[in-house]
């Protein structure tokens, strides 16, 4: 086997290896772009093995230069196409017009008859115009690192020996060498070009991930503001109904809606109360210190039962760790969730509420459980959305916020929580921490809402 033989080789071998890249691209990622440029590599490699390696001679054949070219246009527009998407921008008109172009020019030279060399010019010089112009796009493409030279370079060089093969067709020994090049090149393309979708998914990532953090700090502002704006002209609602109770002329025949009004708009501050805590949890800054569970589940415990008197209550408390978090915050989180445990075994003669804990790979897991109403797991995912309630007011107030609090401050020391239950069988309250917070990465504002399970 000669060099020029082997060289075709090493081309059908790169091509091959170049199209099972970006077909498992494909499979794993569904770009489009990425799909668009594995049929290119397919196309490319059906030409390589037909023609480029004498399996089919077309140079002979009445109708092979048609096929040659049809071949290297279609391959040509493809990844011209594919490059474009790639970068998202529309192909314009005038690559349209070099299509046509190219496809009139090589028609022409079928039809006069005239040598293969002239029959293969337009696609071929069609082909270098936008080799050189994918490197130029590729070594312009907003990313970091060498990606994106290793393929642009690769890219362009491919296009200017494209240019010049067809001009050496009678020197095998050069042709062998331009071959063997171009092998090696398509393996520099197909690797640069991973590299460089790589390295571009990393930085759309990251600039969504910012977008997001701005979204998220624009809506927790709003909320805010909002919440804010409300609260004055609500307590001055309440005021004015507590003076129209006082007034000479007022009747007690309308004392139950003077009730009812300042009823409603305590309700109303009680939920802008709850939208600027929201919002603080959010948006404050954490204060890193060591915290001992176990004394701080006891003493909010004790304060939520002195609140009310003469509650049988069998509080239970197993060894608890020691945990580095917010104080403030880990404090909000414990008394929402005994506060809960509570309320929802009012009704139980005897209440039972028990905080375990176990050790899950880097977290804690802190359990509450209790003998309370429970809840239907159908409805869970709906559990920590704002303002949602499994219960009707009637049977337990509230205003379906504590628990996404909890879980805003548990997203903020990288934490998750979930809850299980069974109507009138009682629920248990789970979270996980991790066990060193130095080793995670604490977000200094709230990111992503999907954290927490």
């Amino acid at each position: 086997m000669d060099y020029l033989h082997v060289s075709k080789l090493m081309i059908v071998i790169a091509t091959l290896l170049m199209d099972l890249i970006y077909v498992y691209l494909y499979a794993l990622y569904r770009e489009r772009f990425v799909g668009i440029w594995a049929i290119t590599w397919t196309i490319l490699l059906f030409r390589v093995v037909i023609f480029d390696s004498e399996l089919f001679n077309w140079e002979e054949a009445s109708l092979g230069p048609l096929y040659y070219q049809t071949f290297y246009i279609v391959c040509t527009f493809l990844f011209n196409y594919g490059t474009h998407l790639f970068i998202n921008q529309p192909l314009t008109k005038y690559w349209f017009y070099g299509l046509w172009l190219t496809i009139t020019l090589s028609i022409a030279a079928d039809v006069s008859q005239l040598p293969l060399l002239y029959k293969l010019i337009p696609p071929t010089w069609f082909a270098t115009i936008v080799l050189i112009y994918a490197g130029w796009i590729v070594i312009n493409v907003k990313t970091r690192g060498t990606g994106k030279y290793i393929a642009g370079w690769a890219l362009i060089l491919w296009g200017l020996l494209t240019c010049s093969v067809h001009f050496f067709d009678s020197n095998n020994e050069i042709l062998s060498w331009i071959n063997f090049a171009c092998g090696i090149l398509r393996l520099f393309i197909g690797c640069g070009m991973m590299l460089v979708y790589f390295e571009k998914t990393r930085a759309d990532l990251i600039s969504k991930e910012e977008a997001l953090r701005q979204t998220n700090r624009e809506l927790n502002n709003f909320c805010h503001s909002v919440a804010h704006d409300l609260k004055g002209p609500l307590l001055s609602i309440n005021q004015l109904a507590e003076e129209l109770a006082g007034a000479d002329n007022f009747k007690q025949d309308q004392y139950p809606l003077i009730q009812y009004i300042k009823g409603k708009s305590a309700e109303l501050v009680n939920i802008t109360e709850y939208l600027l805590e929201l919002s603080r949890m959010s948006q404050k800054q954490l204060k890193i210190e060591t915290i001992q569970l176990e004394p701080l589940f006891c003493d909010i415990y004790a304060d939520l039962l002195a609140l009310q008197p003469g509650r049988q209550v069998d509080f239970k408390i197993r060894k608890l760790p020691k945990i580095c978090g917010d104080r403030i915050m880990i404090k909000l989180l414990v008394r929402n969730i005994l506060s809960n445990a509570l309320k929802f075994t009012r009704k139980r003669e005897l209440a039972i509420i028990e905080v375990d804990t176990e050790e899950v790979e880097n977290n804690y897991v802190i359990s509450i459980k209790d003998n309370g109403a429970g809840f239907d797991m159908s409805e869970s995912s709906r559990l920590f959305g704002i303002f949602e309630r499994l219960h009707p007011s009637r049977d337990f107030e509230g205003h379906g916020v504590g628990l996404t609090i909890c879980q805003k401050i548990l997203q903020r020391h990288n934490g998750k929580a979930w809850l299980t239950g069974k109507v009138d069988e009682g629920a248990v309250f789970s979270f996980s921490f991790p066990k060193d917070m130095s080793k995670q990465r604490v977000w200094p504002v709230l990111v992503a809402p999907d954290t927490i399970n």
